[in-house]
């Protein structure tokens, strides 16, 4: 089974971008996600330029809900608020699609289109000559029906031959109590799951390459070592020939928070402890994964 573990918002901050090299230096994360807009884009690269433990599956971490956007807000009024700032959720977006026109439509697809163009850009070309050969979406955006397809042709465009499927294939990990968090994640489950099915024949047709599952979504935000192994466990049981763990080991500095004023939703995960705990989960999965388990 090909096993990637993808660490979303590389380059956030400059706290979130150490914590996630530390877990990917010295555990087994193979692939990082770079968020073009970050704060810490500059010592992102310059990881992974110096990097002397060969080079990670890049990708882009398409944004649109967190910091200012790479073209001048000018050029993207809808996606912004009155500071400048994105700041639409999944869905956020989806509601602002719905109770949109035709002709609003239009103009909403037409600067995601350049902006998500630019992110692309902009990542590809700082992390050069590292490749980037994944596409996937901050906080799963990309898989909304109306994004997916653009997301998709951007890829092939941009010469990047895989794009996340939020796909996770049903697990449990039995150290977990059941609570509201957990609730709200098992629903983001089953409408990311339900999605898939439109975005798999998508990608296919455009001849582009998707993790067979992930893991990382029911769990989102609570990931330790006993949810990873039950995740594995699960894949390979269902003989799944290509899982992707999604992975969110960054932890932000308190002083960090100012990039999420006014978004809780956003503040209160990167600055959860339980990122920490991830990041330690990743570190020590490696013997686990040697013995078999």
């Amino acid at each position: 089974m090909r096993l990637d573990f993808q660490a979303d918002d590389f380059g956030a901050t400059p706290a979130v971008t150490s914590n996630i090299t530390r877990a990917w230096q010295e555990g087994l994360l193979t692939g990082l996600s770079a968020i073009a807009n970050g704060e810490a884009i500059g010592e992102a690269v310059d990881v992974v330029r110096s990097s002397e433990d060969g080079q990670p599956r890049m990708a882009v971490h398409l944004n649109l809900s967190e910091g200012s956007p790479l073209l001048d807000p000018a050029e993207v009024p809808v996606l912004i608020d009155e500071s400048g700032r994105f700041h639409l959720g999944f869905l956020g977006l989806w509601r602002l699609w719905l109770g949109s026109s035709g002709q609003a439509k239009r103009r909403l697809l037409a600067q995601i289109e350049a902006e998500w163009r630019a992110q692309i850009r902009a990542v590809q070309h700082a992390f050069s000559p590292t490749p980037v050969v994944g596409i996937d979406g901050h906080v799963h955006i990309h898989m909304l029906p109306f994004l997916f397809p653009l997301a998709a042709r951007l890829a092939r465009e941009f010469g990047v031959r895989e794009i996340r499927i939020s796909h996770e294939l049903p697990h449990r990990d039995a150290t977990q109590t059941p609570d509201a968090a957990l609730a709200k994640n098992l629903a983001k489950h089953v409408l990311l799951r339900s999605l898939s099915i439109r975005a798999r024949r998508t990608a296919e047709r455009l001849g582009l390459a998707s993790p067979e599952r992930v893991a990382g979504i029911m769990y989102s935000g609570r990931m330790k070592l006993d949810t990873l192994l039950a995740a594995i466990a699960a894949a390979r049981q269902r003989e799944v020939g290509w899982l992707e763990v999604i992975c969110h080991p960054g932890r932000a500095a308190p002083s960090e928070v100012e990039r999420w004023r006014g978004q809780d939703w956003l503040s209160s995960f990167y600055l959860d402890p339980r990122r920490d705990v991830e990041r330690e989960a990743l570190i020590g999965i490696r013997p686990h994964l040697q013995n078999g388990r």
